[in-house]
């Protein structure tokens, strides 16, 4: 039996939830309706960011779902066992029953000694005469805004020495990123949006990965982090990933004429109208998955491949999951104004299981300012390319064919 002082329940009470989170940044929420219905309940940890921060303008926190808290993992299942429920799925997001889930706090062993001239915060080696890449150590990861004075140095000597790796055809440059990671966190982010644009070395094509094993320097020193970009043949696999079975793909798609404020959205609908793909497999949702987009570019384009990362790759995760809850309104209307076409088509598209072969999110996409935002499983995407195609496109227009696939160590 639980003890009532152990489990607290908000309900139209935002300010004591958020208060609660406050107090226990290490505990377990159940996001479950105002009727304890656990069809679409979810166990959340505490620092989860799809039950924490502020609200969308309108929304609420806890209204109309409840949040159901504690400090300890086994008072929830508890509370659950005895009011006869059916178990609660776990957020695919923070994976709360997984160790692995939970931000991992790593220090660097208290043995190293630190490099002279870096403050004891960093280490970077390379480009030589006989190696074409980039390696960097570091205490910490490099965030994207509100850096501190040693992660923007470290920022500006990558990019500086990265701008020494000049690929010729057929080379594209492999990013790896090494160390814990949050289980909401983007590889792709960590290792290149925050990092810099990567031009003229991912001028090719990109290929990324999450790294496994140990961040070692070139003396052995130990750290937590490690970065590392190297050119190599376009033909190569990944370094820390086996390619399994196929999930979904897709042929030659149009996006005609790309737009970058929009690229996300462009991609998702191009490959909803086209229908030219093909899902061979229903992935576990929870699972960590690969992908690859061949990019044609208009003829004389030479594009930024970083900046392109972001959008086609999510747009492409984002045609393979569904909205697991229904549509607001408002969303439909700015989605209809910015890509020009039927409200009543992006619902069907974002409400349609037939693809979903990563699984649903409970909102894949939501207000933002004035805009919307997207939220796919992108954060289980641990290796992924993004290459140029051996062709350009004659009439203007952009257009992708890819793959996602299973992942193995």
């Amino acid at each position: 039996m639980v003890d009532d002082d152990t489990v607290r329940e908000f309900f139209r009470d935002d300010e004591g939830y958020l208060e609660w989170l406050a107090a226990h940044p290490d505990g377990y929420v159940i996001n479950i309706s105002a009727a304890f219905n656990t069809k679409d309940a979810r166990l959340h940890h505490a620092r989860c960011h799809t039950i924490n921060g502020r609200p969308s303008r309108g929304e609420h926190w806890t209204d109309p779902y409840r949040k159901v808290c504690a400090a300890e993992l086994v008072t929830l299942d508890d509370w659950v066992a005895d009011r006869r429920m059916q178990s609660v799925a776990e957020c695919g997001t923070c994976r709360p029953n997984h160790a692995t889930s939970r931000p991992i706090a790593v220090q660097p062993s208290a043995k190293r000694f630190l490099p002279p001239s870096t403050e004891g915060h960093y280490f970077v080696h390379g480009p030589t005469t006989d190696e074409a890449s980039v390696q960097a150590w570091a205490t910490d990861y490099v965030r994207f805004e509100r850096l501190p004075p040693w992660q923007r140095e470290l920022r500006q000597e990558i990019g500086d020495r990265c701008r020494q790796l000049d690929p010729v055809p057929g080379q594209v440059l492999h990013a790896t990123f090494f160390g814990p990671k949050f289980p909401n966190a983007d590889v792709e982010n960590l290792v290149l949006y925050n990092i810099g644009t990567f031009n003229p070395a991912g001028s090719n094509g990109i290929r990324f990965e999450y790294g496994h094993a140990e961040p070692r320097s070139s003396n052995e020193i130990e750290w937590a982090f490690s970065y590392r970009y190297a050119l190599g043949p376009r033909s190569d696999g990944f370094s820390h990933w086996h390619k399994g079975r196929s999930i979904a793909s897709f042929d030659w798609t149009d996006l005609g004429h790309f737009r970058s404020e929009k690229q996300l959205a462009q991609v998702w609908l191009a490959l909803w109208r086209a229908q030219t793909s093909q899902c061979m497999m229903q992935s576990d949702p929870n699972a960590p998955f690969g992908i690859r987009v061949e990019v044609r570019p208009p003829e004389h384009r030479k594009p930024v491949w970083s900046g392109l990362m972001k959008g086609i790759i999510d747009g492409v995760i984002c045609a393979f999951q569904a909205h697991g809850s229904p549509v607001d309104p408002e969303v439909l209307g700015r989605l209809a104004d910015s890509l020009r076409t039927d409200p009543g088509e992006i619902e069907k598209y974002l409400l349609d299981r037939s693809r979903s072969v990563l699984g649903l999110r409970p909102r894949l996409v939501s207000r933002f300012k004035s805009g919307v935002k997207w939220d796919p499983s992108d954060h289980l995407c641990v290796a992924g390319e993004l290459l140029a195609a051996e062709d350009a496109s004659a009439d203007g227009s952009w257009a992708i064919k890819g793959e996602l696939f299973e992942v193995l160590r």
